[in-house]
This record gives structure tokens, sequence and C-alpha cells, in this order.
């Protein structure tokens, strides 16, 4: 039997899914999982974090806290929900100070405050390492979830925020040491819930995902969801500024293939694109097109001197 190294998460997932397939719909594989709850979804999603695999050093109580929120609501974002509940586990040693609890929960309750909701409840184990599994639930309307499968050749390609962030903290940690800085930028990271309720509204967008794991593994994930491809134009990508001082690693390296941006992306109908756009800005925030799906299942990167492949690769679990 091949071990979890050889398949990656991915592929181990999508193993699993064959147990939990009992023809629900709107179905598996999306951000979230969707129960049917009246005129609405309810929305659920799980993610646990560990200090071992998550945290570099310097990490803070606080920093544990927030990014086990947040990272949950990133996926609640990706659906277009409005996220209504937290909950976690938490394993600690037993030797573990009281005010590193105290303080993961004051990172908590910080980031629920933030995004209008709150934290209800949980539990706590005994382990010989931290680790702390968050539980986020979010509600949408059934006429305006968004799901990873919708993507139309000819739709627009498009990103929140900026790409490379996460990335950039990486790199800048594995060359320069965990400054605060670098830290910040990683482990306190915004899931775009007021957009991906714009989105959701819009009624405009036909696929949606975040990009926890990289823009390029979410267009992967996309183009095997659609049996569709996308193009992707280098120039339109709008990187964070950081990016461009890293001297290791070319910047569409890193905007493409590295983790934790935790950023939507999304495809929309190419005639509702400028609608949508200016709707996001008037919450603050921005939607950048950044290409376009095309029939060809095929993920190319536009450049100055022509096109060249994608890969669809990006961090994922057991292989890193």
């Amino acid at each position: 039997m091949p071990t979890l190294a050889d398949m990656g998460e991915r592929k181990a997932v999508k193993e699993m899914l064959r147990f939990f397939d009992r023809g629900l719909s709107p179905g598996l594989g999306d951000d979230c999982g969707i129960v049917p709850w009246g005129e609405e979804y309810l929305l659920l999603t799980t993610d646990v974090v560990n200090e071992k695999t998550h945290f570099p050093k310097g990490t803070t109580p606080y920093d544990m806290g927030w990014y086990s929120v947040a990272i949950n609501l990133s996926d609640i974002a990706a659906m277009g929900g409005h996220a209504v509940a937290f909950i976690a586990a938490l394993s600690l040693p037993r030797a573990t100070d009281f005010s590193v609890l105290s303080e993961i929960a004051r990172g908590m309750d910080a980031c629920t405050k933030q995004f209008g909701m709150a934290v209800y409840g949980g539990d706590t184990k005994e382990a010989d390492s931290i680790s702390i599994a968050g539980v986020a639930a979010g509600r949408v309307r059934k006429d305006r979830i968004l799901l990873r499968t919708g993507c139309r050749p000819g739709d627009i390609l498009a990103v929140t925020a900026d790409v490379g962030h996460g990335g950039w903290a990486l790199e800048s940690i594995r060359q320069n040491g965990p400054t605060r800085e670098a830290l910040e930028v990683l482990l306190h990271p915004i899931p775009r819930l007021d957009v991906g309720v714009t989105l959701s509204e819009s009624g405009a967008v036909t696929g949606c995902m975040d990009t926890s794991d990289g823009l390029a593994s979410s267009l992967g994930q996309l183009s095997q969801a659609n049996s569709v491809g996308f193009e992707v134009e280098e120039g339109k990508l709008p990187l964070f500024g950081r990016v461009r001082d890293l001297t290791s690693v070319k910047p569409i390296s890193v905007a493409l293939y590295s983790g934790g941006d935790f950023e939507l992306v999304v495809t929309i109908k190419p005639e509702a694109f400028d609608a949508v756009q200016a709707a996001v800005a008037k919450r603050g925030s921005k939607l950048t097109a950044v290409g376009h799906v095309t029939k060809t299942r095929e993920l190319m990167l536009i450049t100055a001197k022509g096109k060249e492949p994608i890969l669809d690769r990006g961090w994922e679990h057991f292989r890193m």
C-alpha cells in the first residue's frame, strides 16, 4: 500500500471521499461541508494546526489563536458565507503554563470579534505538543452559494487583494529568521468574508475557492473540477510589494507556488466583471482580473516572451 508521503494530501483526500459520498447535493469537495438548512445552506469547515508543523520559532500563543480562527473563516469566505460560530479543540502538554492557553484564547477571541462572530466553546486534551483543531460554521442562501464547479470558458479569472504575501513571509523567515513583520504577515491572514459575501450577492460568480495552498494549486484543482484550463497574465498579477525584495527566488514563483495567502481566486461572467469589481471596491477591498478560463485543460502563464506552463503544484501536506 502507498504511504501518505507517496500520495500527498490531495490524492489521499480524494480517496477518502469515496467512503463518504452518498450522493449528497451539492456534494463533497468544496472548501466547506454543505448541509441543507431550510432556504439556506449550513457551511461547516475544520482545520487543524500544530506547533511543530505550522508555527515558526517566534510564534506567540496569541498568533496561534488568531491563525486557527482565520484559516477556517477563509473557507467560509470562499463559499460566499456569513460566518456565525467557531469552536476549537486544543491539545496541550500538561506542563504548559496557563498563560499560553489564555493567550491562545485571547487571539481566538480577537479574530472572531473582528469578523462579527464568537467562540462558542470546544474541548481541551493532553498531548505531547500544542495543536488546535478549529471548526467554523457559516450560512449562505442556497441560490447564492459559491462552489468550485461552474467555471466556463471565457469567464474572467480574478484574485482578491494581492498574491505572494504568505510566500514572502515564509521565504523571509528562511533567509532572515522569524522577524516580527514576517510572522505578522504569515500568521495574521485576513479572511475575505466581506468580499465573499459581495461575490455571492452579485450572482455573477461561476467558481471560487481560497488560495491557502498557493494560486497554482488552486487553479489546478479548479481545472480538474471543471475540465477547463486557465491563462494567467503575469503582468496583471497584483504582487505583494515585498516579494520583489527577495533575492533567492523569482517573484512569479512566489506568486504562483507559495501557500499561505488565504485570498480568493474566482471566475466571473465577463459581462458582469466591472460591476462586481466596483461592488468589491465599495467594501474597501480589491479584485483584480488576471486572466480567463479556457477550453483546453492547460494552465498557462502569459509573459512578455510568450506562453509557458504553470505547474499544478503548491503547498501540500505529507509531501512538503
